[in-house]
């Protein structure tokens, strides 16, 4: 069974592991440390890119430079992934640390910036910040998501403000706390708020048994649902699973297996069939986000709905989106990949499932993929290709490919692996 280990790394879980780390601030206190609206202004309205179920917002550090950053609601603290970007802002280290981390690797080293400002669009800023610069890009976004990302923002927004997600239109509504309504037509979830993460109760059901459990919600993970084999063990997990990477943590990739529970239950919020990742035992609570207790909920639940995320009073309201009935699937090609070239232009193979449409046509790791039925990172995004390779079984699928400088012309039909 492990031999199939490594269908997925798409689920990529930005788990942000500061639990040994306290961050002082240094700044002198003349200004107000934290984000702050501009005078007289109640809320602000910013677009943001989605990209694997993720949210992507525009950040200008330091009044100099704008990078994208994921906006996590299990970040603790705001992560730059390129120490290149932090030394060209002169930013302030004051010491190196080591975290702990999901994945592979047991810690990994990063900076301690002090002192930064940080603004987003509408005139959002915060001064006196602090940061985390990564060593190393151990993350690799711009690989794994085909876009120019560089950074996680969560907690330093999310505890200042009342944030309206809606995943329809693409649109984050900032308010200033009191200045918030919600809609009569809004679903109220009560939310806790324990060591900078929001939980909530979920009703998990398999085949004739429920069982409630308590998760993080993770607006920085793509999957639907992930469940920790470590702190649920009373809870029946499916018995038809699929060895794989389930993505990448700070520390690399994170192995485990992927299937389907019957359904899952918020509220008025019912969901068939959803995909749920199963870590392998040891690999991810040993550096999970913090008290994550029995596992996540993620983008691919919360882009089903538009979510008002209320720190202050500890509610999550929710309704219903254009996507709520969308079966949740998983890639039915066989092939995992991840963008490569400097310009981010050409799509490399990197794991093929045994047994799969991909494997029986002949694709190999290594493959560089430059179209999929016409589709290239010229004229599409690779989210887009991604949900190319999960949208329908049957679906004819089109390859053309270099190998050993060589070009070749695939055909396959998807077929559902889960």
């Amino acid at each position: 069974m492990l031999k199939k280990l490594g269908l997925y790394c798409l689920l990529i879980n930005f788990t942000l592991m500061l639990s040994a780390v306290t961050i002082a601030n240094n700044g002198n206190g003349q200004n107000k440390i934290g984000f702050v609206m501009p005078s007289k202004t109640r809320k602000v309205e910013i677009p943001f890119d989605m990209y694997n179920n993720l949210i992507v917002i525009p950040v200008h550090i330091n009044n100099t430079l704008t990078l994208k950053f994921i906006l996590d609601t299990g970040a603790e603290s705001a992560i730059l992934t390129e120490k290149l970007f932090g030394d060209l802002l002169g930013l302030n280290y004051v010491r190196q640390i080591n975290i702990n981390a999901p994945g592979e690797r047991d810690s990994l080293q990063a900076f301690v910036a002090t002192n930064v400002t940080m603004s987003l669009p509408g005139g959002i800023t915060g001064r006196g910040m602090n940061m985390l610069v990564l060593k190393e890009d151990y993350l690799e976004l711009n690989k794994n998501l085909g876009e120019e990302v560089y950074g996680i923002i969560g907690y330093d927004v999310f505890s200042r403000f009342t944030i309206s997600i809606d995943y329809d239109d693409r649109v984050l509504t900032v308010y200033e706390p009191d200045s918030f309504k919600p809609r009569r037509s809004h679903t109220k979830i009560p939310m806790e708020i324990v060591n900078t993460k929001p939980y909530i109760s979920m009703t998990v059901k398999q085949k004739d048994r429920e069982d409630t459990v308590t998760l993080m919600v993770d607006s920085g993970a793509s999957h639907a649902m992930l469940l920790d084999v470590d702190n649920t063990e009373e809870i029946i997990v499916p018995q038809e699973v699929l060895p794989t990477a389930l993505g990448y943590g700070l520390a690399g990739e994170i192995p485990g297996f992927i299937g389907r529970m019957g359904a899952c239950v918020v509220n008025d919020f019912s969901f068939d069939e959803p995909l749920v990742s199963i870590p392998m035992s040891g690999s991810y609570m040993k550096a999970i986000k913090r008290g994550s207790r029995q596992g996540t909920v993620g983008g691919d639940i919360l882009s089903r709905l538009n979510a008002t995320f209320d720190y202050q009073n500890n509610v999550l309201y929710a309704s219903k989106g254009n996507r709520y009935k969308d079966k949740f699937e998983y890639n039915m090609s066989g092939m995992i990949l991840a963008v490569v070239g400097e310009d981010l232009d050409s799509m490399k193979v990197s794991r093929v499932s045994p047994d799969s449409p991909a494997e029986k046509v002949g694709i190999l790791p290594g493959d560089i993929i430059k179209k999929i039925n016409g589709k290239t990172l010229y004229n599409s995004t690779f989210t887009e290709i991604n949900s190319l390779l999960r949208s329908r079984e049957g679906k004819k699928i089109r390859v053309v490919l270099w190998r050993d400088d060589k070009k070749m012309k695939l055909k396959f039909r998807l077929k559902r692996l889960i």
